[in-house]
């Protein structure tokens, strides 16, 4: 059969087709034209369209144009208030968030609604039992809903081998008929990633279901990893992938506006370099007097001392501008030391000065934001935060406030929880405190400001201080980024061609 590439039609051809199908409540763009007719002959599929290009509401229509009754949506929780937005402003579909303790979720699961909404961490309190000395064990009975449509956003989340979200995400799609894997950023930095992702999504119909299997096919040691056999290797997962996948990146989708990004080089303090150099020398740190704990040291016979899997951390840590230490080597709870004159701390209060419109500030470290907090307060600028630990209607009401309080200029954004699902385009300015050499994260950071709906120029500006860990990071950023490029440039050209 010959291949056939949904991205020839027109948005004239396409709203031929879907004009008795669908309701559409607002004028679709082409790409999610496409992206329907696309799904029209798949009963699962995977967008992996770029981060703000609308997959939301793309997804619920394509709910709508499969028939389904009832669906369930997995989510990242920063993302609940964008399914609330395009839920109740583009469909008239009745709706529940599955929030609180479990036997709260098991009860709203019950109500008779047409979209159940979730977070990945919440599906174990509903779908496993907690066994004593066992901890959280899938309970298969408890698979007794009637969803036949899943909706799974940012569904890279879905990638460990054998975690718990993973598996009962596997659980749910096998008794749907219809899925839908929604991610910008399928995988970060091999193709090993994508595995138990189309697993999910196609039940192995694409990569199969045995992950030992997949990899001794396409894969060979090297030394402590794997690597793909060849290039034909490379080609022939993507080409198995592209199966049941459409791609569009942004610029594909919409006009937006120009990105620039720089890196602002940083002189570190004299302390810095002093703390910097004892670390990588495993030289005692004195705090308070005493040799502080800084992860597990070991001495060899002939005295030797070796910290080798604390000292990558540090370093990391100490770019922030404090490591985390204890007190005495049997406690759990880490101590907080910080430097006494933090210059990347600084840098970033003259760039926010210095800037007349919003910014979106990642860190990642729950320190670092503590003394971002303190920075800002001192320095009198108006912020709100997302970060782990918050709950929903707070992080909706911080979302809320920034976007349209004109006073609160900056948004703290812890990126383990909030680089995915919300729109922070009133933001134009994207500050990495914290540098990010993934490319999946990075792009899903800097998505949050530069997506739909962005009117102004955006700049990216990662703060690296000199002679320090964060020029490594910056380098592997570029390598990393490279080869997920490429990958996600084949899917777009081939992701939507039946047959090939």
């Amino acid at each position: 059969m010959a291949e056939f590439n949904y991205k020839s039609l027109t948005k004239e051809e396409l709203a031929t087709i879907f004009k008795d199908t669908i309701s559409f409540s607002i004028d679709p763009m082409w790409h999610q034209l496409v992206s329907l007719s696309f799904a029209s002959t798949h009963d699962r599929v995977a967008y992996w369209h770029g981060v703000g290009t609308g997959k939301t509401l793309l997804s619920l229509w394509t709910t709508e144009l499969w028939k389904c009754k009832k669906v369930l949506v997995v989510c990242p929780s920063s993302a609940f208030s964008a399914w609330e937005r395009d839920i109740t402003t583009y469909t008239d579909k009745s709706y529940v968030f599955l929030t609180g303790s479990g036997r709260d979720r098991k009860a709203k699961l019950k109500r008779n609604t047409d979209i159940a909404v979730i977070n990945y961490e919440g599906l174990k309190t509903v779908y496993c039992s907690l066994v004593k000395k066992q901890g959280w064990k899938i309970n298969y009975k408890s698979f007794i809903h009637d969803f036949d449509g899943i909706i799974l956003d940012e569904v890279h989340r879905c990638k460990a081998y054998g975690s718990l979200q993973t598996k009962i995400c596997f659980a749910l799609s096998k008794k749907a008929k219809h899925v839908i894997g929604l991610t910008g950023t399928a995988f970060d930095s091999d193709l090993l990633e994508p595995f138990n992702i189309y697993k999910v999504i196609d039940l192995g119909k694409a990569l199969g279901l045995n992950f030992f299997t997949y990899r001794s096919y396409f894969f060979k040691p090297s030394f402590y990893s794997w690597e793909l056999k060849n290039k034909k290797a490379e080609e022939k997962i993507l080409r198995l992938m592209a199966r049941s996948t459409i791609s569009f990146d942004r610029e594909e989708c919409f006009d937006l506006p120009d990105i620039q990004e720089v890196v602002k080089e940083i002189e570190p303090s004299p302390e810095f370099i002093q703390m910097q150099h004892k670390i990588i020398t495993t030289e005692d740190i004195i705090i308070n007097g005493q040799a502080a704990y800084l992860g597990k040291i070991v001495e060899s016979a002939d005295g030797e001392r070796e910290m080798r899997q604390a000292r990558a951390p540090l370093l990391r840590e100490l770019t922030g501008g404090f490591i985390y230490y204890k007190d005495d080597k049997e406690d759990k709870v880490n101590q907080t030391f910080c430097l006494k004159k933090n210059a990347k701390m600084e840098a970033l209060i003259d760039l926010i000065d210095d800037t007349s419109g919003k910014l979106l500030v990642f860190y990642l470290y729950q320190a670092e934001g503590a003394m971002l907090q303190q920075a800002l307060k001192k320095n009198k600028i108006n912020f709100r935060m997302m970060k782990g630990g918050q709950k929903i209607n707070e992080r909706g009401k911080a979302i809320k406030d920034f976007t349209n309080n004109p006073d609160v200029k900056v948004m703290l954004v812890q990126i383990s929880t909030g680089a995915e699902g919300w729109d922070g385009s009133a933001a134009n300015v994207i500050v990495f405190y914290t540098l990010v050499a993934s490319p999946k994260v990075r792009k899903q950071c800097v998505g949050r400001a530069h997506r739909k709906g962005q009117k102004n120029k955006c700049l990216v500006v990662d703060l690296m201080l000199k002679r320090s860990v964060d020029i490594t990071t910056l380098k592997h950023k570029e390598e990393r980024t490279d080869f997920v490029s490429g990958a996600m440039k084949f899917m777009r050209e081939y992701g939507g061609i039946d047959n090939i």
